[in-house]
C-alpha cells in the first residue's frame, strides 16, 4: 500500500512517568499520545509496545482499522498487557490522524452525537484504598450533588469504619451495606442516581441477597460483584437480581468476551475501559454489538484525565451511553499536572470539544511535574479468620 508521506508513522515511543504509561506515535510533522489503562502493571506493556514497532513504523496513520488488527494478529497471543498495549498505540493513532487532519476523533467515527457526557463521580477516592466512612461518603454525595452532579456510585462494602466486610457475618455485611447506600440515598433524594460497585468482593447468592435487601433504594445498578472469570456466572446471576440491573465487564478487553457478556444476556450496562479494551477502535466495535441489544456502555473510567478525554471522544461518536463514570482527581494534584488544558466541566458534566484528535495534549513538562515513574502497589487479598483470600 502507497502511503502518502504526510501521513507515514516515522516513530513509536514510550513515556513513562509518576503511575501512568504513554505511547506515542510520530510523523515528520505532528504527534499523537495515548495512554495504557492496565494500571496494576503497566509498565509490562513498554516491551509488548516495543515489540510492535517494527508493525507501524512507516504505515499510514490514517489506516487505524487495518493497523489494530495488524497489531492484534502480530502473534498468536491473547490477554490484558497486549489489549492494554494496542489501546495505547490505537488512542495514539487516533490523535495523530485527528491532529493531521485537522477534526476531533469523533468526527472521524462517524460525528458527534451529543454536546455533553453526563458524569458519574466516584465517591470515597480520595479515600484510596477505599478507607471511607459512611460520614465521609455522605458528605462527597451533599458536596458533589451541590455542584449539579446527578450521579453517584460508591463501595457500600467498607473496610473503613468497624469490621471490614470480609471480617463480618453474612447478615451484619449486608445490613451494614444497606445502611450505607441508605444513608446516601436519604442524603441525595429521588432526583440523583446511585451505584454499587462491589469490587469483585461476593459470591454470586450473597449478590443476590444483597440486591433484594437494596430493593427500596432503586439502584442504578450494581457493578462487578463478582470476580471477573466467568461469564456464564455473570449469566446466572443477572436475571437473580429482580429489578437492580447488572453492570459489568471493566475487566475484559476483546470483542469476542464482549460478546459473550451481551449473548449472556447478563448485564444492562457494559463497562469496556478504552485504555485496556483495545482502545477507541476496539471499543467502537462493542459499542455496536451493545447497541444492538438495546445496552448502553457505561465505560470504566477513573484512571487519569487522558484518559478521560479518550473515553469523551467514545462518548461523543455513540449513541448507546449512560453516564461516564468520572473521579474527582482527575481535578487535583497530582493529576491536574498532566494536561496543558484541564477538560470543561459545567457542573455534572463534560462539554464535547472541537479541539483535533483526542482533544488534550499532555504537559511538555509533564514527567518533571510528576515525578519518575512508580507502579502502584499491587494489594494482597483479603484474608479471612482462618487466613484463607476472600474474593477478588
Amino acid at each position: 500500500m502507497s502511503t502518502d508521506p504526510r501521513f507515514r508513522i516515522a516513530a513509536v515511543e514510550t513515556q513513562a512517568f509518576h503511575h501512568w504509561v504513554f505511547a506515542r506515535l510520530r510523523t515528520e510533522d505532528e504527534a499523537g499520545s495515548g495512554q495504557v489503562g492496565w494500571w496494576a502493571f503497566p509498565d509490562a506493556t513498554v516491551a509488548i509496545i516495543d515489540a510492535l514497532r517494527p508493525v507501524l513504523i512507516g504505515q499510514d496513520v490514517r489506516d487505524t482499522g487495518r493497523l489494530w488488527i495488524e497489531m492484534y494478529r502480530a502473534a498468536p497471543f491473547r490477554g490484558g498487557a497486549l489489549m492494554s498495549a494496542i489501546a495505547a498505540l490505537d488512542q495514539a493513532a487516533w490523535d495523530l490522524k485527528g491532529r493531521l487532519l485537522g477534526l476531533p476523533a469523533y468526527q472521524l467515527a462517524g460525528g458527534r452525537q451529543r454536546d455533553r457526557a453526563e458524569l458519574m463521580v466516584l465517591l470515597g477516592m480520595r479515600d484510596w484504598p477505599r478507607s471511607a466512612t459512611t460520614a465521609s461518603l455522605v458528605e462527597e454525595a451533599r458536596y458533589w450533588v451541590g455542584e449539579g452532579f446527578t450521579a453517584v456510585k460508591l463501595d457500600p462494602l467498607l473496610e473503613g469504619e468497624g469490621e471490614a466486610f470480609h471480617e463480618q457475618s453474612h447478615a451484619r455485611r449486608i445490613e451494614a451495606a444497606y445502611e450505607v447506600a441508605a444513608a446516601v440515598r436519604e442524603e441525595v433524594g429521588w432526583d440523583v442516581d446511585i451505584a454499587l460497585e462491589l469490587h469483585r468482593k461476593l459470591g454470586p447468592a450473597e449478590t443476590v441477597v444483597l440486591a433484594e435487601a437494596m430493593q427500596p433504594l432503586r439502584l442504578l445498578a450494581i457493578e462487578d460483584p463478582l470476580p471477573p472469570d466467568s461469564i456464564s456466572a455473570l449469566a446466572e446471576l443477572g436475571p437473580k437480581l429482580g429489578s437492580v440491573p447488572l453492570a459489568a465487564g471493566e475487566r475484559q478487553d476483546s470483542i469476542y468476551r464482549f460478546a459473550d457478556l451481551l449473548d449472556a444476556d447478563a448485564a444492562e450496562f457494559i463497562r469496556p475501559d478504552v485504555g485496556t479494551a483495545g482502545g477507541l477502535t476496539n471499543c467502537l466495535k462493542i459499542a455496536a454489538m451493545a447497541e444492538a441489544r438495546h445496552r448502553r456502555i457505561v465505560c470504566h473510567n477513573f484512571h487519569s484525565p487522558f484518559l478521560t478525554a479518550a473515553t469523551l471522544q467514545l462518548y461523543a461518536a455513540i449513541p448507546n451511553v449512560g453516564y461516564l463514570e468520572w473521579s474527582p482527581l482527575d481535578e487535583l494534584e497530582p493529576r491536574s499536572l498532566l494536561l496543558e488544558q484541564p477538560l470543561e466541566r459545567e457542573g455534572g458534566a463534560l462539554l464535547i470539544s472541537e479541539a483535533p484528535g483526542l482533544g488534550v495534549r499532555i504537559h511538555s513538562d509533564a514527567a518533571e511535574r510528576l515525578g519518575p515513574f512508580q507502579r502502584l502497589p499491587v494489594q494482597r487479598g483479603w484474608r479471612q479468620d482462618d487466613g484463607s483470600i476472600h474474593y477478588r
